[in-house]
């Protein structure tokens, strides 16, 4: 047996037992939508594309208006074909529907709604407003809650932003100003560009690393042009210098070069005399 809920209308502008068209439409849209998502939810569905029957099964809702004050009256549809008894996830379903309308007076969004879920609470949410100053919620002739709809706030519902990752920079260069008394430092690469250190993480060990190459990593601070001017809150390491300033080698004999190459060496074939070398030389066509 599904559990009935009523919305109890207090103080719009509409007479008593009705509600203007724009009203209840707003209110049974965002009821079918927090019902889809709910049902979603708990058979595991996708939330995109036509729900599976299973989900329509779950989240079927039927909602009418009461006589006399004006009450939504809404709970799951009675499938002709199911059972005399309520699965789990149906029950799920009422306990967690309840659940988010009592969210929404109170105005705190449970850890277990997700972005989508709370995308169609915040529906609910508005078209309450929009429609009454109070609202009273009813569960199985109970009151539950009652609450001033002006209270309630859309923020609550926005989905959670994504923490943005700070950026960071590496950088490879020569240490070539240290001031530890302004805990000022410079940095500057091969080809002449020069970084500030204004605030170097742990920098008592950096007058040793003067005029070496050192890996600089933190928050880059660029100017209008995009160049990078200042590093802040770096970790410098010691580096190896930069590739290209390795120096030439002296000059290596041919020897020393066939010495190192792959395939037969020079001086004969090992287990065979000079003239053996040659006659099998000779006989390959060599």
């Amino acid at each position: 047996m599904s559990t009935k809920f009523e919305f109890r209308l207090v103080g719009g502008d509409a007479p008593a037992g009705e509600l203007e068209a724009d009203h209840l439409i707003a209110i049974v849209q965002s009821l079918k939508d927090v019902a889809t998502r709910l049902g979603c939810a708990e058979t595991n569905a996708e939330t995109v594309g036509r729900p599976s029957k299973r989900t329509q099964r779950v989240a079927k809702l039927t909602i009418g208006l009461a006589p006399g004050s004006t009450r939504v009256l809404v709970r799951r549809a009675d499938d002709e074909d199911a059972l005399d008894f309520d699965l789990h996830e149906e029950l799920s379903f009422d306990e967690k529907f309840q659940a988010i309308v009592e969210s929404i007076a109170v105005d705190e969004r449970p850890a277990w709604v997700t972005d989508t879920l709370a995308l169609a609470a915040g529906g609910l949410r508005a078209a309450l407003e929009m429609a009454a100053p109070t609202v009273e919620f009813t569960v199985g002739g109970q009151v539950r809650r009652t609450f001033q709809t002006a209270e309630t706030r859309k923020e609550t519902w926005k989905p959670a932003e994504a923490v943005a990752m700070p950026e960071t920079v590496t950088f490879v260069g020569r240490l070539r100003s240290v001031n530890l008394d302004t805990h000022r430092l410079q940095v500057t690469d091969d080809l002449g560009n020069k970084v500030a250190l204004p605030n170097v993480v742990d920098d008592s060990m950096a007058g040793q690393l003067l005029d070496a190459y050192v890996s600089v990593v933190g928050a880059p601070e660029r100017d209008g042009a995009g160049r990078l001017t200042q590093i802040h809150e770096a970790v410098i390491q010691a580096a190896a210098p930069i590739p290209g300033s390795i120096g030439v080698r002296d000059s290596v004999s041919l020897d020393e070069i066939l010495a190192g190459a792959r395939g037969p060496t020079l001086g004969g074939i090992p287990g065979l005399t000079d003239d053996e070398a040659e006659s099998f030389l000779e006989a390959i066509g060599r």
